[in-house]
């Protein structure tokens, strides 16, 4: 329904504290990340004062999305699973797409502004890869955060991705590297909508946002809770869900365990240009560290 990602691998969130270190990983291995036990809730308000305790990881990003890497954190605290991610940008970028008044046609036009953005990709079957155009089959659970069209709700847009060499009804065809055709299906999860397109018939702002909010959803796309604040340069997002939702269209988050995860980020640039995660390993239930 709001397929907005076209390359976009896996996602999971992060940052880039200052005080946090990369974690390196032996050539060929993934990445992994811990996501240790909490003492206590977290409160999504885009502040890292309640995270100090958790060590955090750089992961680097590849891509033409204008984010280089991400410091992000995971930890678990009762049937939640909470993350922190940190990254450097030097602008805030809010609308996506809004209307601006033309004087000449006295009308809106569309413009090709870009929000910011982030994403997190999980497991949920399947040979799961950060690419969707490599080949691989899988299903993936998809936490997209938006700046303008989810932070507002205080959401990240809970989506799912089915990825396959067979044809899947309503998927977009890709071509893999190697030539061979690959179906993409990437469909919000179960619930009322988060956004649609409005229009408005006379002047009122000179910029004006091209979408409506639906303050009040419901539904499994609702499921991951989210606040990104910005900053003196750097985005601070904060997201949590369930370990488990219930839902078909979730991943479901082991409280000891492991997942293959990616993440990805968005420098108001369009949904085809985005920076990306190789695969990740998140390990949750690790001892408070």
């Amino acid at each position: 329904m709001f397929n907005k990602n076209l390359n976009f691998t896996g996602l999971v969130t992060a940052g880039m504290v200052m005080a946090t270190l990369a974690m390196a990983a032996p050539a060929g291995a993934a990445q992994s990340i811990d996501a240790p036990v909490a003492p206590n809730a977290f409160t999504l308000d885009g502040k890292t004062d309640d995270w100090k305790g958790i060590k955090g990881t750089t992961v680097a990003l590849k891509g033409d999305g204008g984010v280089s890497s991400v410091m992000i954190k995971f930890a678990v605290h009762g049937d939640m699973i909470y993350v922190l991610a940190e990254w450097a940008d030097s602008t805030q970028d809010v609308l996506h797409k809004p209307y601006k008044w033309d004087a000449g046609s006295q009308s809106y036009k569309k413009t090709k502004d870009m929000e910011d953005r982030f994403a997190i990709t999980l497991k949920m079957s399947g040979n799961f890869s950060a690419s969707k155009i490599d080949g691989s089959n899988f299903t993936a659970d998809v936490w997209h955060w938006k700046a303008s069209r989810s932070n507002p709700m205080g959401l990240a847009h809970d989506k799912h991705w089915i990825v396959s060499d067979k044809p899947v009804k309503k998927a977009k065809k890709f071509t893999t590297p190697d030539g061979k055709t690959v179906y993409v299906r990437r469909k919000s999860d179960k619930g009322s909508r988060l956004y649609k397109p409005t229009r408005y018939d006379v002047k009122q702002k000179d910029v004006m946002p091209r979408y409506k909010l639906n303050m009040s959803p419901t539904g499994s796309i609702a499921d991951v809770k989210a606040k990104g604040v910005w900053r003196d340069g750097r985005w601070y997002l904060e997201m949590a869900r369930k370990l488990n939702t219930g839902n078909a269209d979730d991943a479901v988050i082991s409280a000891k365990g492991s997942i293959e995860i990616a993440i990805a980020a968005f420098n108001a640039v369009d949904g085809r240009k985005h920076s990306t995660s190789e695969k990740l390993i998140l390990n949750t239930g690790m001892p408070g560290s």
